[in-house]
């Protein structure tokens, strides 16, 4: 079931970086930097998350303070869109990031299948000529 999940995220963010280069004529707008930056951020509060795992092992829930900085995963993501409207905010929008970071909540397991997905959207953008 998880292997299934794990296909089904990867599937998706093939799926959104292929219609991005489908709506761009053949090119991907948005750039390889671009899309990190998010990517780092998430890697950031993975680590978080992973720490806050190995000291509660039985937890399904983020913490308060992980929960809130998640939300703020959200600012940052708005604001690199408003800051290039026309390379980011179609990212943003085709792969719904708004909306799975909503989506997240305070569940552990949520917040890794989104940290995965964006993993797998710069891995398919890369793979599909993403440029810099």
């Amino acid at each position: 079931m998880a292997e299934e999940k794990v296909k089904d995220i990867a599937q998706e963010a093939e799926n959104v970086i292929l219609r991005l280069k489908e709506n761009g004529d053949g090119k991907l707008v948005i750039t390889k930097s671009q899309i990190r930056k998010f990517l780092a951020a998430v890697n950031a509060l993975t680590n978080k998350v992973d720490d806050y795992r190995a000291r509660n092992p039985r937890a399904v829930e983020l913490s308060p303070a992980l929960a809130s900085t998640v939300k703020y995963l959200k600012v940052q993501l708005v604001y690199q869109a408003a800051r290039e409207p026309k390379k980011v905010q179609p990212f943003v929008e085709t792969a719904r990031l708004k909306e799975r970071i909503d989506a997240i909540g305070t569940d552990l397991r949520a917040y890794e299948d989104f940290a995965h997905y964006v993993e797998a959207l710069v891995a398919y953008h890369k793979f599909y000529g993403g440029e810099d």
